[in-house]
């Protein structure tokens, strides 16, 4: 029954009673009682039905899957225990790379991350992620695990993910600030492995360790092994957000398959490693330091580590190697650099005027320094050292277009052939990148 007949009904019963009284005279008292009290019961009857129905449409809606969208779609249970999010990104480079000596000269571009997945809870303790890579018209298994919270504050992951190193490895792709990567996280093999980790934390600081063996590509009948933990510290000093940390690797090689380290200039598209010791050893131990600050719109970032590799040649001493970089960045249009004390991480900013309301979008500038030395105990990989300047336009907080400029000095690479016999070279590379992220 709708407001509206209610209305109508109570008019009439008014009208009725109105009548009744006018001419009393012309019926007993009594016949107007008698319709007076079978309108009520029908009134009453009417807004018990309407009670009922609204009562059944709030338990219809309590009752809904509730969906929102964070840009992609979060799909949730009524009472919150479940819940489900698409994920997904999508980066385009392109690169012109060409070295002193003649060994590279790359125009190219490259899907480089085009990736599809899910995350979400269960029993609300329980989270959950799968993401996969489809770049290079191959199908590459990202992370894929189960973590559980429990109440007293520690978390218990299993599956594939990224061992806890590195801020500059902790923090997403989407929000690294220039577009590739320290040169140590992949000169001394920082990545995703398959095994169990604890951890736990709090606003300001994190705890984490784990072990591993092996990933979801090895087929190896002994995998190796690593154990990694990492630990943060991030407080606050007046307006400053500081981030400082450390954390360590101990792992052991597969069957057959000896540690190597090498890197890339700063573009992933090019054809070369310029600095390279070949495979040399099956175990070794990595150890690193991080420290940064965020101020405003500035900040200012560093990590230092060190990897001792015990080499397969009896006949040569154990070298230690060594990797790093230190950058300054700002945004010019006034936004803060996104980051999160209680993961350890730099995270997306907040775009004030972004592009589809009309703005200008977030305009950041970066300058990096990069080294990686992989010449120590005889072995001479070579020492790579680069300048990175970079401009980062954010249309919204998930869009965004970057600019790298890199030039890399190497030296001491007298086991590189690219190189030349003298073990120098120098390498300029120009990147840009558009990515998406959802």
């Amino acid at each position: 029954m709708t407001k509206r007949k209610m209305t109508v009904l109570l008019g009439t019963a008014a009208i009725i009673s109105a009548v009744s009284a006018h001419d009393a005279n012309a019926q007993s008292q009594q016949d107007l009682q008698i319709q007076i009290n079978a309108m009520k019961l029908q009134l009453e009857s009417m807004q018990n039905a309407l009670a009922a129905q609204n009562e059944k449409a709030e338990q219809a809606a309590s009752n809904a899957i509730k969906v929102k969208w964070e840009p992609a779609p979060s799909i949730s249970s009524p009472d919150g225990n479940f819940e489900m999010n698409l994920r997904g990104r999508v980066f385009v480079d392109s690169a012109s790379i060409s070295d002193d000596d003649d060994n590279i000269d790359v125009n190219a571009t490259e899907l480089r991350a085009a990736r599809l997945g899910i995350e979400g809870k269960a029993w609300k303790t329980i989270k959950y992620k799968i993401e996969a890579d489809f770049a290079d018209d191959e199908v590459e298994l990202k992370d894929a695990y189960l973590a559980w919270k429990s109440a007293a504050g520690f978390s218990l992951t299993a599956g594939q993910f990224k061992t806890p190193n590195s801020l500059d490895e902790q923090t997403s792709s989407r929000h690294i600030s220039v577009m590739e990567r320290a040169s140590f996280t992949d000169a001394f093999g920082l990545a995703r492995r398959i095994g169990v980790g604890v951890s736990t934390g709090g606003d300001n600081w994190t705890a984490k360790l784990g072990g591993f063996q092996g990933s979801n590509s090895t087929d190896e009948e002994n995998e190796g092994y690593d154990v990694a933990g990492r630990v943060t510290y991030s407080p606050k000093i007046d307006n400053v957000q500081v981030h400082t940390g450390a954390s360590f690797r101990l792992r052991e090689a597969e069957d057959e398959d000896n540690f190597r380290y090498r890197q890339r200039p700063h573009q992933h598209l090019s054809t070369q490693r310029f600095v390279d010791t070949g495979s040399i050893a099956d175990a070794d131990q990595f150890y690193g330091i991080e420290l940064a600050a965020l101020a405003g719109p500035a900040w200012v970032a560093g990590e230092y580590s060190w990897l001792k590799a015990e080499v397969v040649d009896p006949t040569k001493s154990d070298p230690t190697f060594s990797g790093g970089y230190f950058e300054v960045g700002y945004f010019l249009t006034g936004e803060k650099r996104g980051y999160k004390a209680n993961k350890g991480a730099w995270d997306r900013p907040k775009v004030n005027n972004p592009v589809y309301e009309g703005g200008m979008g977030a305009w950041a500038v970066t300058l990096r320094y990069d080294m990686i030395d992989l010449t120590d105990s005889g072995f001479f990989g070579g020492e790579q050292d680069t300048i990175i300047a970079g401009v980062n336009w954010y249309l919204n907080r998930h869009t965004r277009l970057m600019f790298n400029y890199s030039r890399s000095s190497i030296e001491d690479a007298f086991d590189v052939a690219t190189n030349g016999a003298d073990g120098e070279n120098d390498v300029d590379a120009f990147g840009f990148r558009a990515q998406v992220d959802w």
